[in-house]
């Protein structure tokens, strides 16, 4: 038996989609066949590429490195694909920008409306995922840009960072700490609290504060993301810290916005591809984002 490009096709597609009945869907054909296609792919590799959990699949550690050798080939023919259509409507202009869900939510959307104002020639997409499937796709994948919460370092590109201010405490509107102008540790106590999952970095510099200050906040709900935190805020759930792109946004959508009164800095992190491969409508829109970070910041400095 040889490897065939049919099985490398149906591996990516249920890598992407991860579900055999939604990969099936995509590439024309059955769910049953896509199963067999599979089991035969890991007869010939020697090992499993999916954990099977009923009709769910979790791919194993094996699966993420082989895939990330095989969406390389994939992205390089889409791209392919989409710069001649580009030309084919008398426009290559396209910039491909992967993020986190926070961000594509709060703060992209400032950028790209005050970014095409003047570029309307210019495609942008925007890919949502969390962090560690952002910085999966991000070394695997043809981005533009990418912005992720922590630092990671990747062959053929570089990192740099946008200062967006402090973090900041969010409340519902009617909560009894909308009294005070800043909030201090010692606030908190008792007090119901959203919490961040646990292996968030910034979730961990805030349960250090807390626990310095022997501050015991009340756990009431968890949520991975920043615009999940602030939207169990904006109900009434409880009181959260988060970052400031965010809470500047939550600010028309019923969250009341308080400066915490230890200063935790918070920072974007900016992926580029390599100098070579960096395109000039790039280099614009990363300047359009420090122009917004900016304005975010003194926004928020009248807390």
């Amino acid at each position: 038996m040889r490897l065939s490009q049919r099985q490398i096709e149906i591996f990516n597609a249920v890598m992407i989609y991860k579900s055999t009945t939604a990969a099936a869907e995509t590439l024309g054909t059955s769910q049953p066949t896509v199963s067999r296609e599979l089991r035969e792919l890991e007869a010939y590799l020697g090992f499993e590429l999916f954990n099977r959990f009923g009709k769910r699949l979790s791919p194993t550690n094996q699966a993420l490195l082989l895939h990330s050798a095989v969406s390389r080939s994939f992205v390089g023919m889409q791209e392919i694909s989409r710069v001649a259509l580009a030309i084919k409507q008398h426009n290559a202009a396209h910039l491909r920008i992967a993020s986190l869900p926070a961000y594509a939510e709060a703060f992209l959307p400032l950028v790209a409306e005050r970014f095409l104002k003047s570029r309307s020639q210019v495609h942008l997409s925007i890919h949502s995922l969390e962090e560690v499937q952002l910085r999966h796709d991000l070394t695997t994948q043809m981005f533009d840009i990418g912005l992720t919460e922590g630092s990671f370092e990747a062959d053929n590109a570089t990192t740099e960072t946008i200062d967006v201010g402090e973090v900041v405490c969010v409340l519902p509107r009617n909560h009894a700490l909308t009294s005070k102008s800043a909030l201090e540790p010692k606030d908190f106590q008792g007090t119901d609290f959203v919490y961040f999952a646990q292996e968030d970095p910034y979730r961990r510099k805030i349960d250090l504060i807390f626990e310095a200050e022997g501050i015991s906040r009340r756990y009431c709900v968890e949520a991975t993301t920043a615009t999940g935190v602030c939207s169990m805020v904006a109900s009434g759930v409880g009181v959260s810290i988060v970052n400031p792109l965010t809470a500047s946004h939550y600010a028309a959508k019923g969250v009341a916005l308080r400066r915490f009164s230890v200063p935790v800095p918070y920072q974007l992190n900016l992926w580029r591809p390599a100098k070579a491969l960096r395109s000039t409508h790039a280099d614009l829109f990363v300047g359009v984002m420090r122009q917004v970070a900016n304005e975010v910041v003194e926004k928020l400095r009248s807390l």
